[in-house]
């Protein structure tokens, strides 16, 4: 008869040998672009490619409520000017639209809407010569009181799309909050792993990605009932406060700590000395400002928990967004990490 300390050890040998015999997850490259012009540099093409990015998440174009006619109205229309190079791709475009535009629709009024995103999404696509797009997906942070709309126009746009999947993407607390939030009804969640923290309270040290914060999240996702794909953020901005409340955003600003004569460091941030100009907007004296980046350690803790609580083998990592200023940041082999903390 085996020994218990013969049979306990033949038992971890045999789950390392399992663990070790599990193969490697799928994982297909992707960049968001985010812009209205698609007319990327040579320098992001050439770390798209060096990076073996096969994927394009492309916005289309944008849905917003218009308060003067009192329906949703498509805006930012997407232009592309380099074809060439998009079409070595896969491209999966993108709808954003806004949670005002369900607020005061009705089922026959989401109907229309769902026929007229399929049809400028289907034009704009064969104009840019990309009209057998396999996957359309649609942004919405969602809420509550519009959840029920809002599901009722991806189940038209499933309908209406025949065999195109239809995907949708997944803020942190829809996860956290399943029961509340709803289940989108479509095909694939990508998950939105940014925009952690409350981007317009003062004392938040980083609203968009926080390692620490995005573990009270994390033991809802392997649960969660939608294969996911995965978004991480590269971007990063300034918060503007005035007398403690939130007061804009300014993108691409410069490093504040590089004028001492006009920016004093305060707490979590910068207080203004003098009124100047960043990043194109006046900023008056006073007005506290909070820089905030995708900082690389977080970025990759966030990627290696999810990698183990995700469940699909194959799973597409989208990092937004494809932006020179965005990507100078970054070595290639640290944006080459990030992809690979998800494997």
């Amino acid at each position: 008869m085996l020994r218990p300390v013969v049979i306990f050890f033949m038992l971890v040998l045999c789950f390392v040998a399992c663990k070790n015999d599990r193969k490697p997850r799928e994982t297909e490259r992707a960049f968001y672009y985010w812009k209205s012009v698609f007319a990327p540099t040579s320098y992001e093409k050439q770390r798209a490619d060096r990076l073996g990015v096969t994927t394009v998440y492309i916005k289309l174009f944008d849905v917003v409520w218009n308060k003067t006619k009192k329906a949703p109205e498509p805006v930012a229309k997407l232009l592309v000017k380099d074809t060439a190079w998009l079409l070595q791709k896969k491209i999966i475009p993108a709808v954003f639209i806004t949670n005002e535009c369900f607020y005061e629709q009705d089922s026959g009024q989401i109907v229309q809407l769902a026929k007229n995103i399929t049809g400028l999404a289907d034009k704009l696509a064969e104009q840019s010569g990309f009209g057998g797009f396999p996957e359309l997906q649609i942004d919405c942070d969602w809420s509550g009181t519009t959840r029920d709309r809002y599901f009722l126009l991806l189940r038209t746009l499933k309908a209406m799309n025949g065999k195109k999947m239809i995907a949708a993407t997944i803020r942190l607390h829809q996860v956290k909050y399943k029961q509340s939030s709803g289940v989108p009804p479509v095909d694939r969640g990508l998950l939105m792993c940014y925009n952690m923290g409350d981007l317009q309270q003062e004392h938040v040290k980083n609203s968009i990605i926080d390692a620490q914060e995005f573990q009270r999240y994390i033991q809802r996702v392997s649960t969660y009932p939608l294969p996911l794909d995965v978004g991480l953020p590269l971007f990063s901005w300034v918060v503007v406060f005035e007398n403690g409340q939130f007061a804009g955003l300014i993108r691409n600003a410069m490093d504040l700590s590089v004028k001492p004569d006009f920016f004093k460091r305060s707490g979590t941030g910068y207080r203004v000395l003098k009124d100047t100009v960043l990043g194109g907007r006046p900023v008056r004296t006073g007005q506290f400002l909070r820089p905030e980046l995708s900082d690389m350690a977080a970025v990759k803790a966030v990627g290696r928990s999810l990698s183990e609580k995700l469940g699909n083998r194959k799973l597409t990592v989208a990092l937004y967004h494809m932006d020179s200023v965005t990507l100078s940041k970054y070595s290639f082999y640290e944006l080459e990490s990030i992809y690979n903390s998800l494997h």
